[in-house]
């Protein structure tokens, strides 16, 4: 179970509410509805612990013991509960004429019931008893009782609720009642009573709905103790629904999610429908294999029942809330329903019943509800055990998925075709295709579909059966597939495959011109701009030549591709590409064109143009069918322009749904660069530090791609940074000035600023010489950037940013240049940056003694900061502003954290972060703007709190104990 409670606010709020009234004197009731597992109990834990010191909480439940239930069960609960906590004779001392009398009924604490008599005058005083019994409680404090699984109660139960709930008049008492809505469709003695108690002065009804898929991911977080995969979240979400009961149970211990269905849920969800009529469970199990929609035409040929006998045997169902009705098709009310039938199904049952789906399909394909009846026909003669029908529907499934851009489909159904090849004689003379030549059209349809691990498998079987002598030009396409699936996989040998794959595709075809695209790619990926020039070059006379409007398109994307190293405009020119693809009919190339042409509007600083366009790629890649192999670097697109502009919760919702598709290592890892990022920024550090640790663990090709190894090298040192490794920091940046990679200045020029910002942070002196002093790495870094372009407003921010920073190292940092810095971020607008640069000129400012230009400076940085929610920034802002003595907004000026611990006061908290950078008494006098006695004063205070005796030992405490976190 997830230890914290998600969700439901709003449903809190109506309780808490409705307990205000109550307890100021105006007594109510709230009816809280939900299917099986919905939350209902949990939100009214929750609610009751809220409330719990400050009234008398009573519970009790209906139990479900046999159809006429347990009288009066959830009220003898609650009674036997007060009786526990205080004694039958105090409770006896509450009510008139101390005569417990019929309550004796419910408790043998309170005697013997008598004997005889009227048996309604005889409930009618134990009803009125429970009345007046409720009331003096609530007159000594607020009485809020809960009643539970009201769908069990007897009619004995049902009379008595109805009773309170009518009489309830004075005091401060709340009633609150809970029953599963999905259970009131059935033969329920009291179906009808929650309608009828809504309809009661006083009552309040909540429909608790089911959870969203962001709160399913927090539940998730709470079980696990650390964010889930995006992969587990959308499984357990589909397969779950939302309903809390069932994320629970779908996931296992260690993370993953449960195949099957565990014994307890499969239980509950088939107890669920042995309750309905037999005619009713047998169309359900007849419908459990055939899919998560069936219409009502299919559905009746299936069963042989006609139009008024299928409603009828699948009213209860629908009533019962097993199963869901729309105009013309049913669905299970949750996946997991058909899942637990299919499970419980014998073989031979399922056999039987995909058979009869088959026949039913290939008589009128148009009985399936599915845009695609040709993969329902395939899976369900496959399902039948008949190999041969099973193999031609697949081959033809295939054919209309990838008619219909149907990626995923086309790729299950060619696997279905291998699966079934030897089982089937001639299974080539059916297909008309040879083994080979199927498995390459696979490995295509798994490399659109975001699937390189499947095609991998597929495309080794296939290389290993050709012959070079032989098949030259088709080991050359197979090649140049399995450079693109090992890109996709961040696998070294893509560059070895296309230089083979151009060697033996000598002549000028359609396959060379091909591979040409590809190692154009791979070549500027990895900083191989000349040869990609030339063969870019190459590939557009080759596709003149051909004749071939395709590739002609592709070159001229190439081009521009290159042509963004340059700093050259090229949105125009990668628009105009996109029109033409899409007037050709290429989409593949459509959606190439217009990621890169918004890439390069983020390249000039154009972010809100950028996102706009980013959204508008992701509505045409999903048209195109190309959602699950582009998702990922369109996301990375707009991540990247949403990050910039401070749009960080809309950058988190854009990668955490693109990473849901769980795509390849090569989408994945840029994705979780700009996540890791926000999550240095934000001081989310246990986030940072599972990404910085995945990243790092990457296949050894992403060591190859410039684009992902310079972001990576940045976020590293922002990690070791925002962790006070500055070791580490600096290590990461010894690595990267070590490489002086001709790369693209977008890339290059923000890792130099980054490695800077580590030569320059404060440590302790080292001595003159040292091979570790960052001196020597500065002045590499400061001979890379005198050497690498500034192209665009972007790289020009940068740059303004290294040389700020640059400053930094000299004995007064140079206002001057943090501001120019500033304007630069200004221009483009990028708030965390500019946050970042006004807070380093107004540090300049007041270390220079000009308090006023400080002044000027701090309060936005303090804002920007706040509204981004970049807590560590923050942090130093309001440091800064205390140090300096600078009025910030109030909204942010208390934001000072928790209490430092150890009796440390906020000015001692500043000397032991000063002392830990390994600054002298004098230094920190400077720093603070005090004496150097008085930061005498403070160093002997900090020493004795921390009970060390040295400065060294108060700043390895200070960072064992992450006291600087508190701060």
């Amino acid at each position: 179970m997830s230890a914290v409670f998600v969700g439901r606010e709003a449903e809190l709020r109506a309780l808490a509410s409705a307990f205000d009234e109550a307890a100021g004197g105006m007594p109510g009731t709230v009816l809280v509805g939900a299917e099986a597992g919905g939350g209902k109990s949990r939100l009214v834990g929750e609610f009751a612990a809220r409330v719990g010191d400050r009234a008398l909480v009573l519970a009790g439940g209906c139990v479900d013991l046999s159809a006429a239930g347990l009288p009066y069960a959830p009220f003898t609960a609650a009674l036997r509960e007060l009786v526990r906590e205080r004694g039958a004779a105090e409770v006896t001392d509450l009510l008139p004429g101390r005569d417990a009398g019929e309550l004796a009924r419910l408790l043998p604490e309170f005697g013997t019931p008598a004997a005889g008599g009227d048996p309604d005058m005889a409930r009618g005083r134990l009803f009125g008893l429970l009345l007046t019994l409720l009331e003096q409680l609530a007159g000594r404090q607020p009485l809020v009782l809960v009643i539970e699984d009201m769908h069990w109660a007897d009619r004995s139960t049902g009379d008595l609720l109805a009773f309170l709930v009518r009489n309830l008049r004075h005091g401060a008492v709340l009633l609150v009642v809970t029953f599963r809505s999905d259970e009131l469709g059935r033969a329920r003695p009291l179906r009808r009573l929650p309608a009828d108690l809504g309809r009661m002065a006083g009552v309040t009804s909540l429909e608790l709905a089911r959870l969203s898929r962001g709160e399913v991911a927090s539940q998730l977080e709470a079980i696990l103790g650390g964010p889930p995969e995006p992969a587990v979240i959308n499984a357990v979400f589909e397969r779950g629904g939302g309903n809390p009961l069932f994320t629970e149970a779908l996931l296992n211990a260690d993370g993953t999610v449960s195949p099957g269905l565990p014994w307890s849920l499969r239980e509950l969800l088939l107890g669920t429908v042995k309750e309905l009529p037999e005619q009713a469970q047998q169309v359900l199990r007849a419908a459990a294999p055939g899919g998560p929609r069936i219409g009502h035409d299919l559905l009746g040929k299936v069963t042989g029942l006609g139009d008024a006998a299928l409603a009828a045997a699948l009213r209860p169902a629908v009533n019962g809330s097993v199963m869901a009705a729309d105009a013309d098709s049913y669905a299970f009310r949750h996946e997991l329903f058909r899942e637990a039938l299919r499970e419980d199904l014998l073989p031979g049952e399922r056999a039987q019943a995909h058979r009869a789906f088959a026949e039913a399909l290939e008589a009128d394909p148009s009985l399936s509800p599915d845009y695609l009846p040709s993969v329902q026909l395939a899976l369900h003669w496959r399902g039948a055990h008949e190999h041969e029908r099973a193999l031609l529907a697949a081959w033809r499934a295939a054919a209309d998925a990838a008619t219909a851009l149907a990626y995923a489909e086309q790729l299950q159904m060619l696997e279905q075709v291998l699966e079934l090849w030897d089982r089937v004689p001639d299974a080539a003379r059916h297909t008309g295709a040879s083994r080979t030549g199927v498995i390459e059209v696979a490995v295509e349809a798994a490399r659109l579909a975001g699937e390189p691990e499947r095609g991998l498998t597929l495309l080794e079987a296939a290389l290993a059966s050709l012959d070079e002598a032989r098949d030259a030009e088709p080991i050359a396409s197979l090649l140049w597939l399995r450079a693109a699936l090992r890109q996709q996989q961040l696998l070294p040998g893509q560059l070895d495959d296309l230089r083979a794959a151009l060697r033996l595709a000598a002549s000028p075809t359609r396959v060379r011109a091909q591979i040409l695209g590809q190692l154009i790619r791979v070549l500027r990926l990895r900083d191989g701009l000349p040869e990609a020039k030339l063969l870019a070059g190459e590939m557009l006379d080759l596709a003149a030549q051909l004749g071939d409007e395709e590739y002609q398109t592709e070159a001229m994307i190439r081009l521009a591709q290159l042509g963004t190293h340059k700093g050259h405009d090229v949105v125009a020119e990668l628009r105009r590409a996109a029109e033409q693809a899409r007037r050709i009919g290429s989409g593949q190339l459509e959606v190439l064109a217009r990621v890169e042409a918004t890439h390069a509007l983020e390249g000039r600083g154009d972010h809100e143009l950028a996102i706009q366009a980013g959204r508008a790629d992701l509505v045409r890649a999903r048209q195109l069918g190309l959602a699950r192999y582009v998702t990922a670097p369109i996301a990375q697109n707009l991540a990247e322009s949403l990050t910039s502009a401070g749009r960080w919760d809309e950058a988190l919702e854009i990668i955490d749904g693109a990473l849901g598709l769980d795509p390849a290592p090569f989408g994945r890892a840029d994705l979780l660069v700009y996540r890791g990022r926000i999550a240095v920024a934000r001081g989310n550090r246990e986030t940072a530090a599972r990404i910085v640790a995945e990243l790092r663990s990457l296949p050894a090709g992403a060591e190859a791609q410039t684009q992902l190894r310079l972001p990576l090298a940045g976020l590293e040192i922002e990690y070791r940074l925002s962790e006070g490794d500055l070791a580490g920091a600096l290590t990461a940046a010894r690595a990267v000035a070590a490489r002086k990679p001709a790369a693209d200045p977008r890339y290059l020029w923000p890792l130099l600023a980054t490695a800077m910002r580590a030569c320059v942070e404060p440590r302790q002196s080292r001595p003159p010489g040292d091979a570790g002093d960052p001196a020597q790495l500065r002045r590499a870094l400061e001979s890379l950037a005198a050497s690498m372009a500034r192209p665009g407003p972007i790289e020009r921010a940068h740059a303004a940013a290294f040389a700020a920073e640059a400053s930094r190292a000299g004995r007064h940092p140079d206002m001057a240049s943090w501001d120019a810095a500033a304007a630069a971020w200004e221009a483009i607008g990028q708030p965390y940056p500019l946050a970042y640069a006004l807070l380093r000129a107004s540090g300049a400012a007041a270390a220079a003694g000009n308090r006023q230009a400080a002044a000027t400076r701090l309060p936005r940085a303090a804002e920007l900061a706040d509204r981004l929610g970049a807590r560590p920034l923050l942090q130093q802002v309001i440091r800064l502003g205390r140090r300096a003595r600078i009025e910030l907004p109030a909204a942010v000026a208390g934001q000072t954290g928790p209490a430092a611990p150890f009796g440390l006061t906020p000015r001692e908290m500043e000397v032991l972060r000063l002392v830990a950078a390994g600054r002298s008494n004098q230094q920190i006098a400077a720093e603070l703007f005090i004496s150097a006695k008085t930061a005498s004063v403070h160093v002997s205070n900090i020493l004795g709190k921390l009970g060390v005796t040295s400065r060294v030992e108060a700043a390895a405490a200070a960072h064992r104990l992450h006291l600087f976190e508190a701060s």
